[in-house]
């Protein structure tokens, strides 16, 4: 039995160093600022931000003249037989022009794009920081599960440890006559038991350490279990719920598109008024249009354009943007509606393994107790061999079902800090360009 023991022992340690290389101390901070430079998800959104901040740039292009350069050159042959001395007339006709366009107005157009486009960082800006808070929550559960799992496969060591001695006394007992042949029998199918228990501990903490991989981007070295997070909660389901709604980034994040559609009808609303523009215009010719030598032209204009009949199109998308204003609404009445049932159940979780744990710790301490009582009576003879090995069964699913239940507790309270995007900064970290994503060296 003793082989088989240490190797399981080895394969776990193995699992949790797979491609960590050394032993090192990890805390949550560490597993949470490792993900936010290396997380897909959260770098994605990241570059999606730093994209429509380029749009913005470019909508603040209409405010600026544009200028375009053309230069034309080539060769004019042309034959003339009507005309003596009769032949073919060569030139080489060249063209240069710089012209210059600048709106001067466009009933707020461009005023409006460029507020939509704002509206739409701003927005994006909130989904990234909402990105980067669910993922440190998902880093907090596969964190807290490692752990979990593994307190879970040193109870279970602990129950296969309890059954080897006890088939190692009953074996003595046995051979000596003292029990019952069955009893032994029924001793080594308790031990199978207890050995199959080990190997699904095992393969749980396999499962949770490749989650953790997945999540964190590196394997788990040696995990220190974070503290409560019961201190920096709200003091009620209200103010809980009051914060979550007033700092909820995708909340935010929806009330930011309502904007965003405003600007937007905005936009399409100028296009029902005129426009006025600059345009110069230089132009040097020379043997062009069949007239040698060089010339010189500059044109300088004013331009207002009004559409007076473009089939619908303008109504029609005045409409379009109308019904999108009222679809954004919608959209962040319902998140809001989401956020205050995320608190809500969040909370109300927190409050069940809160209540949970101080039972649970009662009922270890009196399974303990039990435990140790069977087992200085059945030394004595006044306990059967099934109830020690009832009692200590007992005791040690009393002690695992305080592990969950403390560890739910504390992802509780992070759901709860998740909901009201307080639970980055409560591990100490913060969200910024430096420390967020680590950038490629030639972005723009």
């Amino acid at each position: 039995m003793k082989p088989s023991r240490n190797l399981a022992i080895a394969l776990a340690v193995g699992i949790l160093m797979t491609g960590a290389g050394v032993v090192h101390a990890e805390t949550l901070q560490d597993a949470v600022a490792f993900m936010l430079k290396s997380n897909p998800d959260v770098r994605a959104q990241y570059y999606n931000r730093m994209a429509k901040e380029k749009e913005v740039r470019q909508a603040k292009a209409g405010y600026l003249p544009t200028i375009d350069v053309y230069v034309a050159a080539g060769l004019d042959r042309q034959h003339e037989s009507s005309v003596p001395p009769q032949g073919f007339a060569t030139s080489w006709p060249a063209s240069s022009t710089v012209s210059v366009r600048q709106n001067v107005f466009r009933f707020f157009g461009t005023q409006s794009e460029v507020e939509r486009q704002e509206a739409r960082v701003k927005s994006q800006e909130y989904l990234l920081h909402g990105s980067a808070e669910n993922n440190a929550l998902l880093s907090s559960k596969a964190f807290l599960n490692v752990l979990r799992n593994q307190e879970l496969y040193d109870l279970a060591q602990e129950n296969l440890t309890n059954h080897l001695r006890i088939h190692d006394q009953v074996k003595l007992r046995s051979e000596s006559g003292v029990d019952r042949r069955a009893d032994f029998d029924q001793v080594m199918g308790r031990l199978a038991l207890a050995q199959s228990n080990l190997v699904a501990a095992q393969a749980n903490l396999a499962d949770s350490a490749t989650d953790y991989q997945a999540v964190v981007g590196h394997a788990p070295g040696n995990l220190i279990k974070p503290e409560p997070a019961g201190s920096a909660l709200p003091k009620s389901i209200e103010e809980a719920e009051q914060l979550a709604v007033l700092n909820n980034p995708t909340l935010k994040s929806a009330k930011a598109d309502i904007e965003a559609r405003n600007a937007q009808h905005a936009t399409a609303k100028s296009q029902l008024y005129p426009s006025l523009d600059l345009a110069l215009d230089y132009k040097w010719r020379k043997d062009t249009e069949n007239i040698p030598g060089r010339r010189e032209d500059f044109l300088a204009m004013a331009t207002v354009s009004f559409n007076i009949l473009n089939g619908g199109w303008n109504k029609a998308r005045l409409g379009q943007t109308t019904y999108e204003i009222y679809e954004a609404q919608e959209i962040a009445e319902n998140t809001k509606r989401q956020t205050i049932q995320s608190i809500r159940l969040s909370w109300e979780a927190n409050k069940t393994a809160t209540e949970r744990v101080a039972f649970l710790e009662e009922y270890v301490r009196a399974a303990g107790q039990t435990s140790d009582a069977f087992g200085a009576q059945w030394n004595i003879g006044r306990r059967t061999m099934f109830d020690l090995l009832d009692t200590q069964a007992e005791y040690i699913n009393a002690k695992a079902s305080l592990v969950n239940a403390k560890y739910d507790k504390i992802y509780s309270e992070y759901r709860i800090l998740n909901a009201m995007s307080q639970l980055i900064p409560f591990l100490g970290l913060q969200l910024s360009d430096q420390n967020l994503v680590v950038t490629t060296k030639n972005a723009p």
